[in-house]
């Protein structure tokens, strides 16, 4: 199983022989039309998958609701038969929108796509039930937890969750500086001892890049480098990736 950051942000892409799986893609340089106002982003570098990995694709993943987590134009770019696993919030959102791919629910029960498992996790406050966690393995046992906003402590630990590979954010972000919406370094590096993990991938990377109405209420610590390679390995590049064997 091997698992790339694929862009600057947070589009995961998960690889097993032929087949791929795309977490909360964003494929395009622009994330909203120049005439939204609550949330933007744009950037000049395009994802790190090209037409090859991108034929892999047979599922989509979308944990979030959220219009970075759900973007529309990048799964309207991708061929119709390509199934969506989901929560039924985003099921309610992608008909609404006219998203005429086959949609399933994913629970913690846990969906085989392909060789591979996905489960969904609950998220911490404030998030849950609105977005869910995944703890994803492949049929020789290597695990990944994904994680795009706040990890539930409580859950990993009475669940004895367990993953070779974290992704999770590490970039505090605030709201109104008081509601947390992102883990800082010590935060994370809590999970990632919970976990056992051994890699961490950041997810939500430069959230001081989001502009629009949302990020004047926003207070944002950047990623504590040398803190976080101190105690694990640390890959945080678009573009990085790890076979997992």
């Amino acid at each position: 199983m091997k698992l790339l950051k694929a862009d600057n942000y947070q589009t995961w892409y998960i690889e097993e022989g032929e087949n791929a799986v795309l977490i909360d893609p964003w494929l395009s340089n622009q994330l909203q039309p120049d005439n939204s106002t609550f949330i933007q982003r744009k950037r000049n570098e395009h994802t790190c998958l090209d037409a090859k990995d991108l034929k892999k694709v047979k599922a989509i993943i979308i944990t979030a609701p959220f219009e970075d987590h759900l973007h529309l134009e990048s799964i309207q770019s991708l061929p119709e038969d390509i199934e969506i696993y989901t929560s039924a919030w985003v099921r309610r959102i992608l008909l609404k929108a006219g998203i005429n791919n086959p949609i399933k629910l994913l629970s913690n029960v846990g969906s085989n796509i392909h060789s591979i498992n996905f489960k969904a996790i609950p998220t911490g406050f404030p998030y849950h039930p609105a977005t869910f966690a995944l703890l994803i393995q492949d049929k020789k046992g290597n695990k990944i937890f994904h994680e795009g906003h706040i990890a539930k402590f409580k859950y990993l630990i009475k669940n004895n969750i367990k993953a070779d590979v974290a992704i999770l954010t590490a970039e505090e972000v605030k709201l109104l500086g008081i509601l947390r919406l992102g883990m800082d370094h010590t935060r994370t590096l809590r999970a990632c001892n919970i976990l056992g993990a051994e890699h961490l991938f950041i997810t939500g990377s430069n959230p001081e890049k989001t502009t629009g109405l949302i990020s004047k209420f926003l207070s944002i610590t950047g990623l504590e480098r040398k803190k976080i390679e101190s105690q694990i390995k640390l890959h945080h590049q678009a573009g990085d990736a790890i076979n997992l064997d």
